[in-house]
């Protein structure tokens, strides 16, 4: 049973407007941040913060499934029958419940592709590590879990020795087709850790991460596999970042340099990509106390 102060608590945690459609739309089944943006046509940093609300209230779960981050309804437990009884009162045919539905699947359709594919986000992408590319040809360049076909065009035209890293079979199959089209010859497997050597080139692709605490971990396994000079290019959600900590609330960008610093990497060039969805694209090195310490 809930007690009359947690029941308040997970009643004005519901109750905000937008936080109920997301309440609703987690009902049916998960979600990423970007398809729950899409479907109520809000940007993805204020549902993040809504999202970020309905987690610590207990409403919602947050899951990885590959490079992106779902959420869904609670299914055990009192706040998942609280909010049953709430929800099962709210009319199927809303006008306003229905249009969210039919946005959210098109916009799963569209943003959240079961394999990697070629896109106008890509291609800036691309673009970047081209042109903050150091000059001459790398030895060896490693592409984690990417989502843009473009980035392994863009890391095979400047490496002569390609590693592929993807968690999911269909990924990998899709990276093989890929690659066997362009001419391509990628070393493609299922973790970095199975790689030998050290890499000259990395890029690492969190566009479905959510949390610091991720991306801290993916940088400290991939700084020890990079040689002292190495070029590491990183992708993520531009929202990824911005949290609050008490009544501070960080910029993605300054927060993002202070990961990289954390991790042991100096930035070199950051930017802010928008192409339909949000990013940031950062040029790193490993900084010298990095380097003395390997």
């Amino acid at each position: 049973m809930l007690s009359l102060t947690l029941a308040t608590a997970l009643l004005r945690a519901a109750g905000e407007g937008t936080r109920l459609r997301l309440l609703v739309l987690c009902a049916q089944r998960e979600w990423s941040v970007t398809e729950l943006a899409a479907s109520l046509g809000q940007s993805e940093p204020r549902v993040s913060r809504h999202l970020k609300v309905l987690c610590e209230a207990g409403l919602l779960r947050r899951m990885r499934r590959g490079q992106w981050v779902c959420y869904s309804l609670v299914d055990e437990g009192d706040a998942a029958a609280l909010m049953s009884a709430v929800l099962s009162r709210i009319d199927p045919a809303d006008p306003v419940r229905r249009r969210d539905a039919q946005q959210a699947s098109a916009s799963a359709q569209e943003i959240r592709p079961a394999v990697p594919r070629h896109s106008k986000l890509g291609r800036a992408l691309a673009a970047f590590v081209h042109d903050s590319a150091p000059a001459g040809v790398a030895g060896s360049a490693v592409v984690i879990e990417p989502a843009h076909l473009e980035l392994i065009d863009a890391t095979a035209a400047m490496a002569r020795r390609v590693t592929l890293v993807a968690a999911r079979a269909e990924v990998r199959e899709a990276l093989r087709e890929h690659c066997d089209r362009r001419g391509i010859a990628a070393d493609i497997r299922a973790r970095a850790a199975n790689a030998s050597g050290a890499w000259d080139a990395a890029v690492l692709d969190c566009s479905g991460a959510l949390g610091a605490e991720g991306v801290e971990a993916a940088l400290r396994d991939i700084r020890n596999r990079l040689a002292p000079a190495a070029s590491l290019w990183l992708v993520l959600p531009y929202e990824l970042l911005e949290y609050s900590r008490g009544n501070v609330v960080a910029h993605p960008i300054t927060e993002l340099r202070r990961v990289l610093a954390a991790a042991g990497f100096r930035t070199e060039k950051l930017k802010p990509i928008d192409e339909g969805v949000h990013v940031l694209v950062a040029h790193v090195h490993l900084s010298a106390h990095a380097v003395s310490a390997a």
